[in-house]
């Protein structure tokens, strides 16, 4: 279950900083328009970046899918709540009201039962 569980938290990281760089990339997408320039505008380093680490969370949960219960590591993978909040409120200014905070409370009070 160790084994588990650092798994999951490495793989929430990964997909954490994943949908950072993905909200970072899309931030500099220009408008809507059948244009080339609204095309190229999603190439960005940030969306690249993005979608290397969605590949390589995939992989791992590919890993933990082989190796465990998908009644285990589903739920498991939540933890990458409590990551990407903190990192829109560190990197982005996000504020974070109380209420979602309760909210990610209960989902990882669940992520423990279930982990049980």
């Amino acid at each position: 279950m160790f084994k588990l569980i650092i798994t999951a938290i490495i793989q929430s990281a990964f997909l954490a900083v994943a949908q950072f760089f993905m909200k970072v990339g899309m931030d500099k997408v220009a408008d809507y328009s059948m244009s080339w320039a609204f095309l190229r505008s999603f190439l960005n380093w940030q969306l690249g970046l993005s979608l290397l680490l969605y590949i390589i969370a995939m992989v791992i949960y590919m890993f933990m899918l082989k190796s465990f219960s998908l009644s285990l590591v589903y739920p498991l993978t939540s933890i990458s709540y409590i990551f990407t909040i903190l990192l829109a409120m560190i990197f982005l200014g996000e504020a974070v009201p109380v209420v979602r905070w309760m909210g990610v409370l209960f989902v990882m009070l669940g992520v423990g039962m279930i982990a049980r």
